[in-house]
């Protein structure tokens, strides 16, 4: 029984320990924001509606 105890207490104890070491840790992370380009080539749709529209007045 007291060996039990032991280990149950021991348990606790590392466990607190470990629970107050890692509550003062500080984990300091820097972010940057980079702006995203993005080209769309929208011309290819209206080059071919253009051409269907043109080809229909032949």
């Amino acid at each position: 029984m007291k060996r039990v105890r032991r280990q149950v207490l021991a348990t606790v104890l590392l466990v607190s320990v470990a629970s107050l070491a890692g509550g003062c840790l500080s984990i300091k992370t820097e972010h940057e924001i980079k702006p995203i380009h993005i080209t769309m080539d929208v011309n290819l749709k209206v080059q071919k509606d253009l051409e269907n529209f043109l080809d229909l007045d032949k």
